[in-house]
């Protein structure tokens, strides 16, 4: 097969337009305004929903939304298993689910159970056509190469859990303790949020003439900075780019780089500033639906009603009891004005009212309305719930870009009686242990704040369809001579 141009995506976690526009503009940033000045840079690339990074991983992957390849959230319920599901929200929640549990959700289940064996990733697709992929640090990796995999040391004392697992990877794949590329760089930790490690692996593909085809690395600890420090964190993308500074120097020259390699950096979302009193900006989501019986551990008991998984700023609801009807959970949530969007399926329609605003609004995919993704509706109602604007039976939107496909493919992601609630920028969910960001930020909701994130293209005049995360897989195999 011809050698084509290898593709080298970088997902910076959280990285958001304004504080990378004022890095560049500062300075401080210099590998990424070199990458911009010498390529193309998109500002407001659509994430997926919610924008929590399992379910934009599994998008990005797949080039689908939730409803096809079922990664719902960072915490879900799983109605056939009665249990609820934690990829890793925080330390307190992990250790409320268990943390054996949370262990082969997140490094065995997720893969190999929860995505969707009815999609494809791109690592399965590029394989079938006989091309090397790498992932490096990403969470979601599912390809074709089959691996035996025990869990790293410290893993197996804390679980007990001594077996072997059946793994899928891509032909090269870098977690971690779980694998590296380099045997002389065992990295002590367990799933490398290290953004020295991930350079460091993608540099070893590059300096052992090792890459691939195509190569996506993840580097996550940005994300931990903007939840503690808020949005304006400069310093951390200032110690990102100097590792991309000495990634792109070992070609040489920098423009040698470019013309050995497409080159993307892409966020996976933004955050949302909170507030600075845990009382006013915290929605205590036990005290608003106070009166239920709600779920206290990861598992039901015979007369528990409601089970809840927060995800940061968006909460999902569930009606696990027969005594208790959605629409009284809805009541409940339209008396906090704080809540932004309050959303569930009934009779194939998807339907949405707020906390904040009066009316009701319902949608449902076919029809004589437009958007801008020339996707087509059946809409009626209150429109300003979901700050659509209709003109001649074209739909645009505004503060909540592609609301209608990402917001009904959430309510169809996975089985389930839930409702699907946003916070009100600046405010967040809390449930008994979910981790609280006051005065700092947060994300997961529909809002723009956390739905639009920057991406730089450089060594290619290509560009996807529509600037959405969900359009780049197809974009990306182009690329590469495979779609």
């Amino acid at each position: 097969m011809k050698r084509t141009k290898p593709v080298v995506l970088f997902i910076i976690d959280t990285l958001m337009a304004t504080p990378l526009e004022e890095a560049v503009q500062t300075g401080f940033a210099p590998a990424m305004q070199y990458l911009m000045e010498k390529g193309r840079y998109f500002p407001e690339v659509v994430s997926s929903f919610p924008t929590m990074s399992v379910n934009i991983e599994s998008t990005l992957l797949t080039g689908v939304y939730a409803d096809q390849h079922h990664l719902p959230a960072l915490i879900w319920y799983h109605e056939d298993e009665q249990r609820i599901v934690n990829y890793g929200t925080g330390i307190k929640e992990v250790m409320k689910t268990g943390f054996t549990p949370f262990v082969n959700d997140m490094f065995y289940q997720l893969n190999n159970v929860h995505l969707s064996k009815d999609v494809k990733t791109i690592h399965e697709e590029l394989a079938e056509r006989g091309m090397t992929s790498a992932s490096i640090n990403n969470f979601v990796y599912r390809g074709y190469s089959e691996r035996k995999i025990k869990l790293p040391k410290p893993l197996q004392m804390l679980t007990g859990d001594k077996s072997t697992w059946d793994m899928q990877t891509p032909s090269l794949w870098s977690l971690g303790a779980f694998s590296t590329f380099n045997p002389r760089k065992k990295t002590p930790q367990l799933f490398s949020d290290n953004y020295k490690e991930s350079f460091r692996e993608t540099k070893h593909l590059i300096k052992k003439r090792k890459l691939p085809y195509f190569t996506i690395c993840t580097v996550q600890d940005l994300d931990l900075r903007v939840h503690l420090k808020g949005p304006m964190d400069i310093a951390g993308i200032h110690k990102i780019d100097r590792e991309l500074q000495k990634l792109l120097g070992l070609y040489g020259r920098w423009d040698e780089a470019l013309k050995a390699c497409t080159w993307i950096i892409l966020s996976d979302n933004g955050h949302a500033s909170m507030g600075h009193k845990r009382k006013q900006y915290v929605i205590d989501l036990r005290k608003r639906l106070k009166g239920f019986r709600i779920m206290k551990d990861t598992r039901p008991t015979r007369n528990d009603e409601i089970a809840l998984a927060v995800n940061q700023r968006t909460a999902f609801i569930y009606c696990i009891g027969t005594s208790v009807e959605k629409k009284q959970v809805i009541a409940r949530l339209q008396q906090d004005r704080c809540i932004d969007i309050i959303a569930w399926g009934e009779a194939g329609q998807t339907h949405v009212v707020s906390g904040e605003k009066a009316g009701h609004f319902s949608f449902v995919a076919g029809g004589d309305y437009v958007d801008t993704y020339r996707q087509t509706w059946t809409i009626a109602g209150n429109e300003k719930l979901l700050d659509l604007t209709v003109k001649k039976n074209r739909v645009e939107y505004s503060n909540y870009p592609d609301a209608l496909a990402r917001l009904s493919s959430s309510l169809r992601s996975h089985k389930g009686d839930y409702v699907v609630a946003t916070a009100k920028p600046g405010y967040e969910f809390q449930d008994k242990g979910s981790p609280i960001h006051v005065d700092g930020a947060a994300h997961g909701s529909l809002h723009k704040q956390e739905s639009s994130v920057p991406m730089i293209v450089v060594g290619t005049d290509s560009e996807p369809e529509y600037e959405r995360i969900v359009d780049l897989k197809p974009w990306l195999l182009r690329l590469l001579g495979g779609g």
